[in-house]
């Protein structure tokens, strides 16, 4: 079997896009897969078409191979764009290789270790009360024993210090009163909080209404202060989004910087890399959380990972919009908190190419610009 041809495919969304990728083999077996949407999208698309040019009438079942052949036939490090398409790339070869042998993603990475995957989900709001309608809307929607939320509210920059903490303690108590005891709250500060000191003290201020974990209140890009911060911080402490390969993760895991580990599998280098860092966590007791904000692609693809992997702690789940469920053949729908491991060969799930040309790229997307009273540029 060889490769024939792969394609980026962007479906324009309401406010980003979603970036697929399809790749086809001279026996008639295509595989899918999805790249992360990192705003300059067009940018994946050509490096999708750069790696096409080395992968075309390569054996895909040869995955390991051909990552490296892409990777270190790039010859610098590569950047977002990059690792982005060739993740896409990488879960088409799975899904062909899982097809051509008639079984599904998880069972070539030796089978599943757990009968189901537990979920959470993201729940927004700025006043306390609100905050905590959306969470109980969501565990009623989807049996949730888990849920998300930024410990900091939206307005927070155009406010002192003690002002946005207090208003954070008021929207936490809110939420921990809403949902009850059992149900874990994790914090994600989305690296805008910057100076380590403020961010112990919003983690102290809060470890009163037990949070699961806090995500990235400082920028990762800087190991040592999260390392810091780990040594201080009343409980657990998640980053990994942003980063990619078993080479940035290894440099994070090295110092100690993080209880809970969020790769991304659209953006990280794909499934296989994403194992390598899950095996390496597991060798320093560190367990992994994914980190999967698009599309029901995606979320199939992190459930294989996640039926595998034995580190494995809980996946992030955000319920896709109409037109994101119309762009393929089927969704994973979370019953009481977990979603059901798919068992047919490959991922299990295609793309609908009437309803992608329907929604088709229109712009590159922009996440929003944030500003401090004086003009400054904040961190997002």
């Amino acid at each position: 079997m060889k490769i024939t041809k792969i394609e980026a495919l962007v479906a324009g969304l309401e406010s980003r896009n979603q970036v697929f990728v399809r790749t086809h083999t001279d026996e008639g077996i295509h595989g899918i897969g999805e790249a992360y949407s990192i705003g300059p999208d067009v940018a994946t698309v050509n490096w999708v078409d750069y790696f096409a040019e080395q992968f075309v009438g390569q054996d895909p079942t040869r995955i390991e191979y051909l990552w490296a052949l892409g990777y270190q036939g790039a010859r610098f490090p590569i950047g977002s764009s990059g690792m982005a398409a060739l993740s896409g790339i990488e879960h088409s070869l799975w899904d062909i290789t899982g097809k051509a042998l008639g079984l599904p993603v998880y069972k070539l990475l030796g089978g599943a270790v757990r009968d189901r995957v537990p979920v959470y989900h993201g729940v927004h709001a700025d006043e306390p009360s609100e905050l905590a309608d959306d969470a109980l809307g969501k565990i009623a929607a989807g049996g949730f024993r888990g849920v998300k939320t930024n410990p900091l509210a939206s307005d927070w920059r155009g406010q002192t210090w003690n002002d946005a903490v207090k208003k954070s303690r008021a929207r936490l108590e809110a939420l921990r009163n809403a949902v009850g005891p059992d149900v874990d709250i994790g914090l994600d500060a989305h690296a805008a909080v910057w100076e380590l000191p403020r961010a112990l003290d919003l983690a102290d201020s809060l470890t009163e209404y037990r949070p699961f974990f806090m995500e990235e209140p400082l920028r990762m890009e800087n190991r040592h202060a999260m390392a810091e911060l780990r040594k201080k911080m009343p409980f657990p402490l998640a980053t990994g989004e942003c980063l990619y390969t078993k080479f940035e993760f290894e440099e994070l895991i090295r110092s100690q910087a993080a209880d809970i580990l969020q790769p991304d599998v659209c953006i990280c280098g794909g499934l296989m890399e994403m194992r390598k860092i899950a095996a390496n966590a597991e060798a320093h007791d560190v367990v992994v959380a994914p980190h999967n904000p698009l599309g029901p692609l995606a979320t199939i693809i992190n459930t294989h990972f996640s039926a595998a992997t034995t580190n494995f702690l809980i996946l992030e789940y955000r319920e896709p919009s109409a037109i994101e469920k119309s762009l393929v053949t089927e969704t994973l729908k979370p019953k009481h908190g977990y979603l059901e491991i798919p068992t047919r060969p490959g991922w299990g799930i295609d793309l609908v190419d009437e309803a992608i040309k329907k929604h088709p790229y229109k712009k590159a997307w922009h996440r929003g610009d944030r500003f401090y009273p004086d003009g400054a540029v904040g961190y997002i």
